[in-house]
């Protein structure tokens, strides 16, 4: 089963490389609210401000899918106009009104609205149904092979060293989420960089950057352990581009582990 499981990462590399030759958006749009929309400018500004985290498509990935109908913070133009130029506090998405025009926004919206129009793929989906119900359990169960709610919380359950992951589902795309279960070095959010650090006492810690200054850092393990150090205490000092979450739960879930905990995940709405 864990050989099934390698070949679902193959699978998943594939459905990756053709994404990135997604067909381009229908040039008609239709617009209910917004009107006299320049599509190419807005095309152009989405490609540059917005495609590294919602896709260049919009289909979602780190931010979610702008195509479908699932808005968390309202769909209206007006509700997108003011997402864009406030952002949101606490994700990716940032605070661009003091950077566009109200005209170039428009036009960023417009594009939008045509990208949900037009004809392509639908969001990665999984090649069998896995069960919601027991991938919560897997998810939760302390001496699995995942044991994710060691690190990550849902709810007032779990653990505080990874990110939380309620509504995770309108939050992020199905193939981001199960890329981030299969390649959790691929794309690590800063707030979650690990880093490396040799005491003066020649004690190595590696765990999560808390908070850092110029003076001080302070680090929690992957066991929840906390550290506090001063800089000068330090004799080596490092970021690390590998992410605490393993890498090898393709090899060591079976597929049916992998599909029930994916299921459980998008089933956080």
């Amino acid at each position: 089963m864990a050989l099934a499981a390698g070949l679902l990462l193959c699978a998943l590399a594939t459905v990756s490389n053709a994404r990135a030759a997604e067909d381009e958006p229908s040039e008609t749009f239709e617009s209910g609210e917004t009107e006299h929309v320049d599509l190419e400018m807005g095309k152009a500004l989405f490609r540059g401000l917005c495609s590294g985290c919602h896709g260049g498509a919009g289909r979602g990935g780190k931010g979610p899918n702008l195509t479908d109908d699932r808005w968390l913070h309202g769909d209206k133009d007006s509700d997108i106009q003011r997402t864009i130029e406030n952002g949101v506090p606490g994700t990716t998405m940032k605070k661009l009104g003091e950077s566009l025009k109200e005209d170039q926004i428009k036009h960023i919206i417009g594009y939008i609205r045509s990208l949900a129009q037009a004809p392509g793929d639908d969001d990665w989906e999984p090649y069998i149904a896995g069960d919601p119900k027991k991938g919560e359990e897997f998810f939760f169960d302390k001496q699995g092979k995942a044991n994710c709610g060691n690190c990550h919380s849902i709810g007032r359950r779990g653990g505080r060293i990874g990110p939380k992951l309620d509504r995770l589902a309108a939050r992020r795309s199905g193939q981001y989420v199960i890329e981030s279960i299969l390649l959790p070095s691929k794309d690590i959010d800063p707030q979650y960089e690990s880093v490396q650090v040799l005491t003066d006492a020649g004690k190595v810690i590696v765990g999560l950057r808390v908070n850092e200054t110029n003076f001080s850092i302070q680090l929690r393990e992957e066991n929840g352990r906390f550290y506090s150090l001063m800089k000068r205490d330090l004799e080596e000092f490092k970021s690390l581009e590998k992410s605490l979450m393993p890498d090898n739960f393709a090899q060591e879930l079976t597929v049916e582990q992998l599909h029930d905990l994916f299921a459980y995940l998008m089933s956080l709405e």
